[in-house]
């Protein structure tokens, strides 16, 4: 149960499925109780002429405008990108935009070496790659602008696959390794239920994402696992994948201490924070819309460690 004070409790009821491995990373597709909210994704109201994504009327980096025209409300997802206008972007957090409504959201720049018009906005067929949606987690704990933290890991991740794009866009890191990437997913399934997935490599769990229920999950079950594969350096050997483990790190995400933070639309949100891992779970009506964790880096635990060595000394 999870307890979010206010006399607020959920019960995600998560239930972890046979797990599916390939060569040094494996994942545990992840079952949640079918909810019946009726929500429009970005993809289907594009498709169906709904939804707009615009330049402000002066253009801002870290800022644009979403019409949504459905009476449906919109859910934008944490990491997802939209390419094309000024530069191409990432959604800052996951937002519920109401139906009939228009609202600013908050991005980040994902194509630094651009700002001249391109195209109509449209989705992107990647979400932030796994580093840099977990540094902007870390980051966004301190501040609300943390642009040169995403510009940073998208250098890196050029860097780490010896690719360099003219613009810096991480779109093309990605375009560079499409084909790589269509023959893993090949090997990971959605299966039937699947509202989310835990993601293992090389015997570390990495993360997990949960959505509010199939149909959402299965429009970023693709996105999601090339975002972890595009950061990982792929082997062939595969490893015994511990289920208990798993359930662990579920169970700890569960009984961490969250804390509310100001939302950008109908959603509620609430970060978290272990000795593990760290995440911001979101909430529509009571019901989980979007729960992201991330593994801390070894960094980030000595930071852990240092400050409560610190505390200590203070006292």
């Amino acid at each position: 149960m999870i307890t979010l004070g206010n006399d607020i409790s959920i019960n995600p009821d998560i239930e972890l499925l046979t797990p599916q491995v390939h060569e040094n990373v494996a994942i545990i597709p992840l079952k949640t109780k079918r909810t019946y909210i009726d929500i429009l994704t970005l993809k289907k109201g594009l498709e169906l002429g709904l939804v707009q994504v615009k330049e402000c009327e002066n253009s801002q980096v870290n800022t644009l405008i979403v019409t949504n025209n459905a009476v449906t409300p919109l859910i934008l997802i944490d990491g997802d990108e939209v390419v094309g206008g000024d530069q191409n972007r990432i959604v800052n957090a996951t937002i519920i935009i109401d139906g009939k409504s228009k609202m600013k959201i908050p991005v980040s720049c994902t194509e630094q070496n651009r700002w001249a018009y391109k195209s109509e906005f449209k989705q992107s067929a990647y979400i932030a790659n796994y580093e840099t949606r977990r540094a902007k987690e870390v980051a966004s704990r301190d501040s609300n602008s943390y642009q040169n933290v995403i510009w940073s890991s998208i250098n890196d991740l050029e860097h780490e696959n010896s690719f360099s794009s003219p613009t810096k866009a991480m779109e093309e890191s990605y375009e560079n390794l499409r084909i790589d990437h269509g023959k893993i997913l090949e090997n990971f399934k959605v299966v039937d239920g699947q509202t989310g997935v835990l993601i293992i490599v090389d015997g570390e769990i990495k993360g997990f994402e949960l959505f509010l229920n199939s149909e959402i999950y299965k429009e970023f079950h693709e996105k999601i696992l090339k975002s972890y594969i595009i950061d990982s350096k792929m082997k062939n050997n595969t490893f015994a994948v511990n289920v208990d483990a798993a359930k662990l790190v579920i169970d700890n995400a569960i009984h961490s201490s969250f804390e509310k933070k100001e939302g950008n639309g109908l959603e509620d949100s609430f970060t978290f924070e272990n000795d593990d891992g760290l995440g911001t779970l979101y909430l529509f009506k009571n019901e989980i819309i979007h729960w992201s964790y991330f593994k801390k880096s070894e960094i980030e635990n000595n930071d852990d460690i240092l400050e409560d060595e610190l505390l200590k000394t203070d006292v």
